[in-house]
This record gives C-alpha cells, sequence and structure tokens, in this order.
C-alpha cells in the first residue's frame, strides 16, 4: 500500500531532519535521487522531488535469503516531494503488504512488520502521526 501524509517542515529542513533518523535508528542510506535535478539535465522542469533509498542491511539479507525476488522491493525507499499546491508530502510503501504474498517464514513476515514499525516511527520523529 502507498501512504502519503503532508509535513510540516519546509523542504530543506524535512531532508536534514530526515537523514538524521534514518542514522539515528542504525539504517543505512544508500542513494539520494533528486529528481528535480535529473528533471532540470535534460531542460525539463519539475516540482522538488527527492527519493530516499535506505534500510538496514542486516534486515534486507535476512529476507531476500528467504526469496531473493524481494531484491526488486528492497531496499526501502521514502518520497519527499511538493505538490502543485507546493505542500511538502513524504510517501512511501509498506512493506508487509507486498511481502506477505510472497512464501515468506513467520519471522520474516515479523521482520517485515517491524520494518513498517520503523518507518511509522520516523514519521512520528518527523511530527507527522501515521
Amino acid at each position: 500500500m502507498i501512504l502519503t501524509y503532508k509535513s510540516k517542515y519546509e523542504f530543506n529542513e524535512l531532508k536534514i531532519k530526515l537523514e538524521s533518523i534514518i542514522i539515528k535508528k542504525g539504517m543505512k542510506i544508500f542513494a539520494i535521487i533528486d529528481h528535480t535535478k535529473n528533471a532540470s539535465s535534460v531542460g525539463m522542469k519539475m516540482n522538488r522531488s527527492i527519493l530516499y533509498i535506505f534500510g538496514n542491511p542486516r534486515n534486507g539479507t535476512l529476507l531476500m535469503n528467504q526469496d531473493m525476488r524481494i531484491g526488486v522491493i528492497l531496499p526501502l525507499k521514502l518520497l519527499i516531494w511538493e505538490n502543485e499546491n507546493k505542500e511538502l508530502l513524504i510517501t512511501y510503501y509498506t512493506i508487509y503488504d507486498i511481502l506477505k504474498d510472497f512464501k515468506l517464514n513467520n519471522e520474516s513476515l515479523d521482520i517485515a512488520k517491524n520494518i513498517d514499525n520503523n518507518i511509522i516511527e520516523i514519521l512520528k520523529e518527523l511530527g507527522i502521526e501515521h
């Protein structure tokens, strides 16, 4: 399931807070993709949009060892973006809802639930109630 929430922070402040929280939670930021910058590089315009690709390599490895196809879903992704009204939004997808269709053992499904709970905690620390 894809979920979107409104942020109370300004764009750069949200970026700094999000990066800090991810690192504080012991996760690794694998990549930051600036969609706006990429659009600009081909002469196009786009509202501000940055995709964070992050996660916990241990949890990801445990899940992918159960079913390597999970590698197309992981690592986690969280998008911060501005809509046409210049409202700042955060979008992500719930891992458990996707992974419950895989043939995973209960331990792996618990990992997926914990991953979703970590995302909810990140949102709460950003002042967003789930």
